[in-house]
């Protein structure tokens, strides 16, 4: 009761959080905002940032719900990221509610991507994937892995399609998500990735879409056509005029 008669109160909270163990831990909450971390693999010296560590000390990391891995436009976010220590801290996020991941490379996680992303399967329900490697197949079998995914925002995807990976047709997502909240689509046109989502999860039911430059979308808009309460064409994309 004290904590929520404090909670814009940072300074007060904080002195607070220094009488005990267990008024820390009902303050962090309110102390600690979402982690958002950049990653550059030309850096040889990367590390995740001091809270990390710090809150994996204190067994808090789950409390950290949005969590943001971005890259640079040379670099991937793929394993060479993780070493034991590291993995350890990012098995650690057990609570992310949204997770954002700027050029995943998807490929090189594979086949033991479960290992790396499994654990926050079961609380993520908002995914962002910004400029994702890898075959439709690939990037279909990431997003079934979180099997109680609402919200979905693809961005940026500039693979052509001579330099896609082949894709493996007997790659099945590991569950269907629910899929029934917003989805949100920029600049994203790789030919017949929403024909296989559609078809490999059968009930899509976004109620929600923003969508600017999407391949399929007439189909997308038929699959969720009983479900949909609104849709947002971005003025700037010719065939939302």
């Amino acid at each position: 009761m004290i904590i929520s008669y404090l909670t814009y109160d940072t300074r007060s909270l904080r002195t607070c959080t220094l009488t005990c163990y267990s008024w820390y831990i009902a303050a962090v909450p309110h102390l600690h905002h979402s982690l958002t971390t950049t990653i550059d693999l030309w850096n040889p010296k990367f590390c995740w940032p001091n809270p990390i560590p710090y809150m994996y000390t204190l067994g808090l990391l789950p409390l950290v719900k949005k969590f943001r891995v971005c890259g640079q436009n040379y670099s991937n976010f793929s394993p060479k990221l993780f070493n034991y220590c590291v993995l350890r801290q990012f098995l650690a996020l057990t609570n992310v509610r949204k997770l954002e991941l700027g050029y995943l490379d998807i490929p090189n996680f594979m086949p033991r991507i479960q290992r790396y992303f499994g654990h926050l399967s079961h609380t993520a329900q908002s995914l962002v994937l910004r400029e994702p490697r890898g075959s439709r197949r690939q990037i279909i079998h990431f997003i079934g892995l979180f099997q109680h995914l609402q919200d979905l925002e693809l961005t940026y995807d500039k693979a052509k399609s001579e330099e896609e990976p082949v894709d493996d047709l007997t790659l099945i997502p590991s569950f269907v998500p629910p899929l029934r909240g917003w989805l949100t689509i920029r600049c994203f046109t790789r030919v017949g990735l929403l024909k296989d989502m559609i078809d490999l999860f059968g009930g899509i039911q976004f109620r929600y879409m923003y969508l600017f430059n999407v391949e399929g979308m007439p189909l997308l808009l038929d699959a969720c056509a009983k479900t949909l309460e609104m849709v947002v064409l971005d003025p700037a994309d010719p065939r939302g005029e």
